[in-house]
């Protein structure tokens, strides 16, 4: 018997699904994108090895999109004659709530509803996939997985900011850090790669995509990381800001700026987009060697900005076993590590530059030159891989 258990992460531009059986193996896969012009591509692999590129047109919301993709899997489901035994909802934000995987209860709807006012532009996509899969699969396990619970116990002197902690109780404001699944997915690796335990290692991971973020990791645990309350705080990304004087905002606002031009602009206005007008670095990448100022800038700033949180978090680790790069940038962009890394060698990262612009992108692999004292590491980002995983764990299985 085919068993599957189905990950589902819904976001504000795209619906991502895929299938695992209970050895890990992907299944099936099926993403929906619609960026911001409403017209619909599915892309994927179905249940029976068929790739899946079509184009649905334009549909009204994000839930007409959904109830597309869930519809699908009903349909592959049959076709397979596979059991579905757990799905699992990608959160982003679980507060202080949510410190593990969570089997998904008439309750545990209620906390996520409470969720949206902490982050308003992602939790309200996430929630609105539970709700739908439950109504398309109500006998079926499901559960929710947050990427704030990786962070979940940071220090509370790298929690906390220095601000009233009367300003706010709902929503409360503390950092609480993201792209934890992909954290954990990176520290289990390298703890294979190396042949040590995860509590040995002293990690700084980059994951370096359209959102991106830098964590420090101390004998297995998150101790600090970029991202804060929210995703927009930190390093330099697609659209969004990351570090920024708060007094620009509040003189944007004494100019007559509102609260939703505000938004606009720190998430989706920002970042590469900002600078030069372009959030793929792939494209960045062709304009700036081509003699684009603009598009060169970009580059420096993000890898400037990546460079400053590295010798942060080597001064906090004090030591450090390795380097990690994921992400789509991080796993792609041969030319961007070359430049983070370069001029590190007094914090003890060199990179072999033959394995950096050679590396096999399927699975990655150790980048570092001779003389580096930790590794340098490109690990493929797999979180839906870890939420099928956890699912394995809760449910008993080996995996």
């Amino acid at each position: 018997m085919n068993q599957w258990l189905l990950v589902v992460n819904v976001g504000s531009t795209s619906v991502k699904t895929q299938a695992f059986d209970v050895s890990l193996q992907s299944q099936a896969v099926l993403v929906a994108d619609y960026g911001d012009t409403g017209h619909v591509s599915l892309d994927g692999l179905d249940g029976c090895g068929r790739v899946v590129n079509e184009q649905l047109g334009v549909m009204d919301d994000v839930a007409a999109v959904l109830a597309a993709v869930l519809a699908r899997w009903q349909a592959w489901l049959a076709a397979t004659e596979a059991v579905l035994v757990a799905i699992g909802h990608r959160i982003v934000h679980g507060a202080d709530w949510f410190e593990t995987i969570t089997p998904i209860n008439p309750a545990v709807l209620v906390r996520l509803a409470e969720l949206d006012a902490y982050a308003p532009l992602h939790n309200p996509f996430n929630r609105l996939g539970v709700e739908q899969t439950l109504v398309r699969f109500p006998d079926i396990a499901q559960f929710a997985l947050f990427d704030t619970a990786f962070h979940r116990h940071l220090p509370l002197f790298a929690k906390r900011y220095a601000i009233p902690e009367s300003l706010s109780a709902t929503p409360a404001f503390f950092r609480y850090g993201f792209h934890g699944l992909s954290c954990q997915h990176s520290l289990s690796t390298a703890a294979q790669w190396l042949g040590v335990m995860p509590s040995a290692l002293n990690l700084i991971i980059l994951h370096l995509g359209g959102g991106a973020s830098a964590t420090a990791i101390r004998a297995g645990l998150s101790v600090d990381t970029s991202m804060g309350f929210s995703p927009t705080e930190g390093l330099m990304m697609a659209g969004r800001c990351g570090d920024i004087d708060p007094m620009i905002l509040l003189t944007l606002q004494q100019q007559g700026m509102t609260l939703a031009e505000l938004n606009r602009v720190l998430n989706h206005q920002s970042g590469l987009q900002g600078v030069c007008g372009d959030t793929d670095m792939r494209r960045i990448l062709q304009h700036a060697q081509a003699g684009d100022a603009k598009a060169q800038l970009a580059i420096d700033m993000f890898c400037y900005r990546i460079k400053k949180y590295i010798g942060a978090y080597c001064a906090v680790l004090g030591n450090v076993s390795a380097l990690v790069f994921t992400g789509g940038i991080g796993e792609h962009a041969a030319i961007i590590r070359e430049q983070i890394v370069a001029g590190l060698e007094p914090l003890g990262f060199v990179l072999d530059d033959t394995a950096n612009q050679n590396l096999n992108l399927k699975t990655g692999g150790d980048i570092s030159g001779v003389g580096s004292r930790a590794r340098v590491l490109v690990i493929p980002a797999a979180e839906e891989r870890v939420c099928a995983g956890l699912m394995l764990g809760l449910l008993g299985h080996d995996g």
